[in-house]
């Protein structure tokens, strides 16, 4: 990771959601967004999250969404709506969700500044890998950060940020059945659109388009092996790693009001889905 500003400790949280209580990923994200106000360290959040498919703002749109919302059911896919932008996006227990957050202290990180510090961590994870940051079409959630090698991509970023600082948010597909993953969120958009007129660009999903690292590297991976060599990365940069720091502000009341809002929002938003169904 080539700092944008120079870090010298970074608060590690790892955490696993069961799909009952799949909205406390991003509440927790949501969250700790806001706790950037009161901290001056980045914080890096390792998530996991089982047989869920993770909806965009936009997909609130597909002409046919109960039908497409059916598909998932009947895959016994879990689902929820993120806030913020972007489009579908699958996680189970072969995808590792890194967040990236980042305290403006110093100065302010431009969007892709942001994107590309994710990038230099990733890269630097995987040196084997000549990885590459650019939308890849037919990809599910395509967008102008991609991560790709030889064309496949193998996960996905965005990014939310408030006056107090940015997260950068990276899916990466670790192993399991890719094609699966792809071929169901094909399903759910060739399902979710019928005939209709793509008015709003939904993709044209290609399973093969996308790809786990694990068969890049022709190695079994794991996630907690993929968690690991990041890890390292940041020790090798002389960057303190540690929990307890964070752990601590967790558990003082202004971090709960804040997880507490951030909660009742994302449930909020999912009675929005409740009527399409």
């Amino acid at each position: 990771m080539k700092n944008t500003i120079d870090y010298h400790h970074i608060e590690v949280l790892d955490q696993h959601f069961q799909p009952t209580d799949n909205v406390a990923s991003f509440a927790y994200t949501n969250a700790l967004l806001r706790l950037l106000a009161h901290i001056d360290y980045p914080i890096i959040h390792f998530w996991t999250l089982e047989q869920t498919l993770i909806l965009g703002l936009a997909d609130q749109r597909l002409p046919h969404l109960a039908t497409a919302l059916a598909v998932l059911q009947r895959a016994n896919y879990h689902y929820f709506i993120r806030n913020s932008g972007g489009l579908a996006v699958i996680s189970n227990e072969g995808i590792l969700n890194v967040s990236l957050f980042l305290p403006q202290v110093n100065e302010a990180i431009s969007v892709d500044e942001s994107y590309q510090e994710m990038t230099d961590l990733i890269n630097d994870a995987f040196p084997e890998l000549n990885l590459n940051a650019f939308e890849i079409e037919h990809s599910y959630c395509p967008g102008k950060f991609d991560l790709s090698v030889n064309g496949q991509k193998i996960g996905g970023m965005s990014q939310r940020r408030n006056q107090n600082g940015v997260v950068i948010m990276l899916y990466l597909s670790i192993t399991g059945d890719q094609n699966a993953r792809g071929q169901l969120v094909a399903n759910f958009y060739q399902h979710g659109l019928k005939d209709d007129e793509n008015k709003w660009n939904f993709p044209e999903v290609w399973p093969e388009t996308m790809v786990n690292l694990e068969d890049l590297l022709n190695q079994p991976l794991s996630v907690t092996a993929a968690k690991n060599r990041i890890l390292t990365v940041l020790k090798k940069q002389n960057i303190v790693t540690g929990s307890l720091t964070l752990q601590q502000t967790m558990q003082q009341p202004e971090f709960q009001t804040y997880l507490d809002y951030e909660t009742g929002q994302m449930h909020q938003r999912q009675t929005k889905l409740k009527g399409r169904e």
